[in-house]
């Protein structure tokens, strides 16, 4: 249940039209209160001087207020479509998401659609005296709104200041970075210093894995559920705690066969779930699969686009799509792939100080409960991530230059031998791409000596193995 929250935060956090409803909200409950205010000061026959006004300059302030404001908001909406335009051809459409989720345009536009509906609220409350009939004066309301109205200005300064910056590259990829170290801490939140179990079982070769897993089965029983997707896309999210639960309550494990990022067609199997069966009748025991099956369901979300907070690889390959792009013949700008390669260098060197998370999690009493068979590690990332960018970037010295020096930034947080022989091997890689292309002997010369650098500083912890 918290992962598919989480998910469903994000995609509030990355609408238009969250903030507004609840800013419109907020205005209707504001003009009721101003409304029952103004009502107390008339019956206290007690006045503001501050506020007093006429019925007439109540009326026109409030309505001049409200057609304004809409009207921002209308310049508001086209401002972002247009900057949302420009950051989906310059930098990917898959982008877009993180503009908008760093966007302050939906608080522009709720502030107005907010102060218009307020103006008009108050609006209908404005009478003129007639005959016995007392007239009303909404002074509180119309204050209130004039000063809703002084704020909108501001505001509109504010947007625009914000769309200038907010469409630069340096801006966007720093975005784009926070998401993928967020996703860093969030999904490898332990350091190789501290010593958890995590870290032992990330230690363990591949098929004392595999045996250890096909132990844990054996000893569970021969019965069996398997859960077939019951729709096509893009893993969004699992929630492992509500898997850990239904193991506890079936008193068996649950062999998780997708993880985060992965693309599932119709009938793939999602789980198997291991257990004794305690049903007597054929009849409970196609009962008790479908329940099994609709918690599975429940658990693991599949939507139709991939998404950073469960997916480190997506995160990593966010900064990649804007190195690539910047890469392209059509825009041609190294400047920007070279940002996003320190970035992405500082962020793996993050991950590289971070243990694989265990495969084989367990409930409170540390039974088996859940096993992963695949999962998002160091190697995956770094070769998903540089190999794009070396693929179209090994003919620019200067972003060449760059990735050995962030790779040569990574080594440095790296302790573990399987991860410093990843570095070695794409530097070997880029190496020999470049040196195939180019044939400057400058341009060799100053590449070979920051790759002889960043050998040195590999060679001590690879001959530890």
């Amino acid at each position: 249940m918290r992962a598919r929250l989480e998910n469903l935060w994000d995609s509030f956090r990355t609408s238009f039209w969250f903030v507004p409803t609840i800013m419109a909200l907020m205005a209707i409950l504001l003009a009721y209160g101003t409304n029952q205010l103004d009502s107390l000061l008339i019956h206290s026959e007690r006045s503001l001087s501050w506020f007093t006004t006429t019925a007439p300059a109540a009326r026109s302030t409030l309505s001049s207020v409200a057609g304004a404001t809409i009207a921002l908001a209308g310049v508001v909406f086209s401002i972002t479509i247009v900057s949302l335009s420009i950051a989906s051809s310059q930098y990917g459409s898959r982008l877009v998401r993180n503009v908008m989720g760093a966007s302050i345009a939906d608080l522009v536009i709720g502030q107005y659609v907010g102060t218009s509906l307020y103006c008009l609220l108050v609006l209908q409350n404005v009478r003129e005296a007639q005959g016995d009939s007392p007239g009303f004066t909404p002074q509180v309301g119309t204050s209130v709104g004039l000063l809703l109205g002084l704020i909108s200005m501001g505001m509109l300064i504010w947007f625009i200041h914000h769309v200038a910056t907010a469409i630069q590259a340096p801006t966007i990829i720093t975005e784009v970075s926070h998401d993928l170290e967020e996703a860093i801490d969030r999904l490898f939140p332990e350091r190789m210093s501290e010593e958890s179990e995590n870290e032992v079982d990330a230690e363990q070769p591949d098929v004392l894995k595999q045996q250890t897993f096909q132990e844990i089965l054996s000893s569970v029983g021969k019965n069996n559920v398997t859960v077939p997707s019951h729709k096509e896309g893009y893993i969004e999210g699992i929630d492992g705690g509500s898997l850990i639960s239904l193991a506890l309550e079936l008193n068996g494990v649950v062999e998780l066969m997708c993880k985060p990022g992965d693309y599932i067609t119709k009938e793939q199997i999602l789980a198997r779930i291991w257990f004794q069966d305690a049903t007597e009748t054929e009849e409970a025991h196609q009962e008790q699969t479908e329940s099994v099956c609709n918690t599975v369901h429940r658990v693991i979300i599949i939507g139709h686009r991939r998404t950073p907070r469960q997916d480190v690889s997506y995160a990593a390959l966010e900064l990649v799509e804007i190195a690539v792009r910047a890469l392209s013949p059509g825009i041609n700008d190294p400047f920007t792939a070279m940002t996003c390669v320190d970035r992405l260098g500082g962020a793996m060197g993050r991950f590289a100080e971070r243990p694989k998370p265990a495969q084989i999690r367990r409930d409170s009493d540390s039974i088996p409960r859940v096993l992963v068979t695949s999962a998002d590690d160091f190697a995956d990332v770094l070769t998903g991530s540089f190999g794009m960018i070396r693929e179209y970037g090994f003919s620019s010295t200067a972003v060449s230059l760059k990735m050995l020096e962030a790779l040569s930034g990574i080594a440095s947080h790296a302790s573990r031998p399987d991860h410093l022989k990843t570095i070695l091997q794409e530097a070997e890689a880029l190496k020999s791409a470049f040196e195939d292309h180019h044939i400057v002997q400058t341009d060799r010369i100053k590449f070979q000596q920051a790759f002889l650098r960043l050998t040195e500083k590999l060679e001590p912890g690879l001959q530890t193995t």
